[in-house]
């Protein structure tokens, strides 16, 4: 990861802002944590009706007890680990780096450590607050956080992707978490049935047939190993910010989308003998994840605020890839600090930004985003965060390097100087 530098505009922008807070002479906005799940590819067109419906209780209380709207996507629409980049830094794409999941110059799959620039729990380290992250999509290889990564390449298992090693960090980590990893293959298909809407009998299936439902095995066992591993680790090490992704929502979207919704494609394109399965998948997945982030919920306390984000929402058709995406996908706030009802105009680059000021600390310049104070109600004082930091960008710690820097040093001397840190 490329480290950038500007030592002496920090420390002269430091003193200046130092000789503007003695005059005001405030104190530190109040600290608080962040609790951040990832839903890639998350709709509202199927939360909606099924929140109604009562069949999506978890999102329905976080709902019902804070905000929630339309997270605008990058226009023109992007790949997945764009997005999720710029969820994470509040920075464009041409700042982050992050373009697609392989790299065309050498056809290798794009990895955490050819970001650019800090995401947020690069942040929070540097500060010194506690961060754990659990299967982020492109998190591999596990950076030096402080406190811990699972990296989603753990979602492969051990059976045949030992070559790979930082796939957690602390390395040992990994070791302990083994019970906790769902193999794909260990999965009974037994343990499908509950997403399909016939019988399903192994013995008499096609070829076919089987391939489009093995697909859901893996996905489903990557999104349970993640969730067990989140529950675990959020409740046994508490981390002040604390971030979890699961895939299978845009997944079962890709292959399944056309089956569940009538008209959307010319009926011979789709397997008659698969659909007999399929037709209500989608709905079935939506409560599966919701039962899975459930107990995660629950670990958080009165002081967290809880962000619930999707990459972009998901509209089917005949086109491939982001073409079967939608521009809007889903946020949702609760907890800690977050105001009642509907939120409009807010996009993936202000979710860094937003909980950033959730945490005590301010958004930088160089963040592409806005905070939203819409979402926010009276315990977050607005008054509190009028000055801003140029760049959190000096230091970065990647995968290989110490956790701490003299620039992170040099980061808090400002924010001390802002107002932003009391000790």
């Amino acid at each position: 990861m490329k480290v950038v530098r500007s030592i002496s505009v920090l420390l002269v922008v430091s003193v200046l802002s130092a000789v503007s807070l003695a005059c005001g002479g405030e104190t530190a906005p109040p600290k608080g944590k962040v609790l951040l799940i990832g839903l890639d590819g998350a709709e509202w067109d199927l939360i909606h009706p099924m929140v109604e419906a009562g069949e999506l209780p978890n999102l329905a209380r976080l709902i019902q007890n804070g905000v929630h709207g339309k997270l605008r996507s990058l226009e023109p629409l992007a790949k997945s680990p764009t997005i999720w980049a710029t969820i994470a830094t509040g920075k464009t794409p041409a700042q982050h780096g992050i373009g697609a999941f392989i790299n065309p110059k050498d056809r290798k799959p794009v990895t955490q450590n050819q970001r650019r620039v800090r995401a947020v729990w690069n942040i929070l380290s540097g500060l010194d607050r506690t961060v754990g992250v659990v299967g982020w999509m492109q998190s591999w290889p596990a950076e030096t956080v402080n406190g811990f990564m699972v990296s989603d390449y753990l979602q492969y298992g051990h059976r045949n992707y030992k070559q790979f090693d930082k796939r957690t960090y602390p390395p040992e980590l990994e070791e302990s978490l083994k019970d906790l990893v769902v193999e794909w293959q260990d999965l009974p298909w037994e343990g499908i049935q509950r997403f399909l809407t016939a019988p399903l009998d192994t013995t008499t299936l096609s070829s076919a047939v089987r391939n489009g439902l093995h697909r859901i095995r893996i996905y489903t066992a990557a999104d349970l190993t993640f969730a067990r591993i989140a529950e675990r680790l959020y409740r046994e090490q508490r981390p002040e910010f604390f971030a979890v992704y699961l895939r299978g929502a845009d997944t079962m979207g890709h292959l399944f989308w056309n089956y569940c919704f009538e008209g959307l494609v010319n009926e011979r394109r789709l397997k008659p003998d698969l659909k007999l399965y399929v037709s209500d998948v989608l709905r079935q997945y939506y409560r599966y994840i919701d039962e899975l982030i459930g107990p995660i919920i629950d670990l958080a306390d009165e002081e967290t605020t809880i962000f619930v984000v999707s990459d972009h929402g998901f509209a089917g058709g005949p086109e491939r890839g982001v073409k079967l995406h939608k521009v809007d996908g889903v946020l949702i706030m609760s907890g800690r600090g977050v105001g009642r009802g509907e939120i409009t105009g807010a996009t993936v680059y202000d979710v860094t930004p937003t909980l950033l000021t959730f945490m005590g600390l301010p958004a930088a310049e160089d963040m592409h985003g806005k905070i939203l104070w819409p979402a926010m109600g009276e315990e977050i004082p607005r008054d509190r965060f009028t000055r801003t930091i140029a760049t959190y960008e000096s230091g970065t710690p990647d995968a290989s390097a110490p956790l701490q820097s003299p620039v992170d040093d040099e980061i808090k001397e400002r924010l001390r100087s802002l107002g932003y840190l009391d000790d």
